[in-house]
């Protein structure tokens, strides 16, 4: 029996037609159906078919905040088998020349507000085939080669696309998620249908985590997300179910039919997944995606809950705003809400400490990227005492274990991750690490991983590893294996600084640096910020006889640079501290800009 095809242009129409007036993509007062986004989808693939010149697997650059022109731009690209990527809109003009160069990309989908970043390089990219416009600002007459979003919608048909090739399949690329590479550039991860035909491997154990919690639940974890009660509402929050659950037979069985029905949902056959679609509409999760979705958390949690059937809601602000947050909780009566770590978290708690909000619809928040703090966690679960607090491990390149935090737990302490049976840790030779033993070694995460590397053989294969038989995905991160199986993460081998759940190398920002008049040498460290965990800082040693300008590097790390890039801290050494091979002192630069920061506190 031939394999199904369950590539996402096909699995979004399927459900489209099973639950074609259901929401799905809500912002603000614009709220559109599973049928509209379908329809004008295809508007947009039908558009870009007529425009451009177009050839099977070419890619399409999608420069936007979160917007359902974000994911409708993925969602066309996908139906006519070319493959979207995602462009960091903080770029400047030099970022963005370079991640359209690397991706070869044919179609540029760009924000209005972000052309001013785009037409100092547009020259230079000879391999846009077609620029498309978002925004109001895009109505009046446009040059050769670009084209308004909204006259794609206007002018185009709704009918699915005729392509001159062959349709989407299992075997094609989804999409590119370019992230930061250790060489300071973005690189392309390599996405196929894994990444959701997989997930049950990260939702299962998360699930079953859930339900072993529910015998110390609060009642008001049981009732109704949408407010209008229900016969299974009503029979969870009864007596009998709180015996039933009490019971460990049921509790494992309630995991894996959880597991089960995640696997069908995602991979199982579209009629099954459709009629589970049609099923889950008793039951809707309005997910509120409050992060960035050119990050991996905001755009794969995106995509997860489209295969679910489940809308999708973002905000309107261009800038996070905890107030839109709660309102928009309270409007759209949302279960979960996406987040990065205490970027989002703190004031999200001010927030509430400030204000009075309806959250009773929420039931989970969910951060990846960053571990947040102990102390925020507590906060929210006193403000919010039915909610679920979920910490996600993983990273662009693969996704590991989300664990699961409710009011129950008593003190909330750091979170420790466990070992899930696709995951294993590895000493440096290649031998598993036993647990207890103290000894530290590389997380592997095999099944739910990428392909590879965008055009980066030698990275890929440094990445991505076959041991014994599996391949898994080493994407930098050290621990430590407890005797419970508990994982106790050291930190990101290659240096990387996340500062509010971006990914800034080092290297990046040094390359700028070292480009101003007098620097001699320069090293590029992250520091403890009790709001983004880490920010930036910098040591100068300029040249023999030159002062230089720490005022003129800001300038120029401004110019090149994203604004979560730039030093928040600059400091001028007679040396930068170097091993005697000539590698960077890391540990020691930490400590001089420590010192000089405390030196800098104590003055003022």
């Amino acid at each position: 029996m031939p394999e199904q095809n369950l590539h996402m242009a096909v699995k979004f129409t399927a459900t489209a037609k099973a639950i074609p007036d259901h929401p799905c993509l809500i912002q603000g007062q614009q709220r559109l159906t599973w049928r509209q986004v379908d329809e004008r989808t295809n508007r947009i693939a039908n558009a870009l078919l007529d425009a451009a010149t177009l050839q099977r697997g070419d890619r399409v650059a999608v420069m936007e905040r979160n917007s359902p022109a974000y994911v409708e731009s993925y969602l066309a690209a996908m139906k006519l088998a070319l493959v979207p990527c995602n462009v960091n809109y903080k770029y400047r003009s030099e970022e963005l020349q370079y991640l359209l160069e690397d991706s070869g990309a044919a179609v540029l989908v760009i924000n209005a507000e972000f052309l001013p970043v785009f037409e100092p390089i547009a020259a230079q990219c000879p391999h846009l085939k077609l620029v498309v416009v978002i925004g109001p600002e895009a109505q009046a007459a446009l040059p050769a080669g670009r084209m308004a979003y909204a006259a794609c919608l206007a002018h185009h048909s709704a009918a699915p696309p005729n392509l001159a090739w062959a349709a989407p399949n299992n075997d094609d690329l989804l999409f590119l998620l370019y992230t930061g590479g250790t060489t300071g550039f973005p690189k392309g991860v390599m996405w196929d249908t894994t990444v959701y035909r997989e997930m049950h491997r990260l939702l299962g154990p998360m699930v079953r985590g859930i339900i072993e919690r529910l015998p110390r639940a609060p009642a008001s974890m049981f009732r109704s997300r949408t407010g209008h009660e229900n016969a299974i509402s009503r029979f969870m929050q009864s007596p009998v179910f709180r015996w039933l659950i009490a019971r460990q037979p049921v509790r494992e069985a309630l995991g894996r039919y959880a597991e089960r029905s995640f696997r069908e949902r995602a991979s199982g056959p579209l009629d099954v997944a459709a009629k589970k679609a049609r099923l889950m509409r008793r039951f809707p999760n309005p997910t509120l995606v409050a992060c960035p979705l050119m990050h991996g958390t905001g755009w794969l949690t995106t995509l997860n809950t489209l295969t679910g059937g489940d809308a999708v809601i973002f905000l309107e602000g261009a800038k996070f705003d905890a107030a839109e947050v709660w309102r928009t909780v309270e409007r759209e009566k949302v279960c979960t809400l996406i987040i990065v770590g205490d970027a989002f978290a703190v004031p999200l708690l001010e927030e509430l400490e400030r204000h009075s909000y309806d959250t009773s619809s929420m039931l989970m928040m969910n951060s990846s990227g960053v571990v947040w703090s102990p102390k925020v966690k507590q906060g929210l679960l006193k403000k919010i005492p039915q909610l679920i607090i979920v910490d996600s491990l993983g990273a662009s390149e693969g996704l590991g274990r989300s664990e699961p935090i409710t009011a129950q737990e008593g003190e909330i302490k750091p979170m420790r991750f466990r070992l899930s049976s696709h995951m294993k840790v590895f000493d440096e030779q290649d031998r598993e690490v036993v647990p207890g033993s103290g000894v530290s070694g590389q997380l592997a995460i095999s099944g739910l991983i990428p392909r590879g590397y965008w055009r980066d053989e030698a990275k890929t294969a440094k990445t991505f590893r076959t041991i014994d038989g599996v391949r898994y995905s080493m994407f930098g991160d050290v621990c430590t294996v407890e005797a419970d199986g508990a994982l106790t993460l050291l930190g990101r081998g290659s240096g990387v600084i996340n500062t509010g759940g971006e990914k800034v190398f080092p290297e990046e920002v040094e390359n700028v640096i070292h480009d101003q008049p007098g620097v001699a040498d320069c090293v590029v460290v992250g520091v403890s910020d009790p709001r983004y965990g880490q920010v930036i800082a910098a040591l100068v040693a300029f040249h023999p006889g030159q002062s230089g300008s720490l005022d003129d590097i800001a300038h120029q790390c401004a110019a090149r640079l994203a604004n979560y890039k730039k030093p928040r801290h600059l400091f001028v050494v007679d040396k930068i501290p170097r091993k005697d091979n000539g590698k960077m002192e890391y540990p020691l630069a930490r400590e001089i800009v420590a010192q000089r920061i405390q030196q800098l506190s104590a003055s003022e």
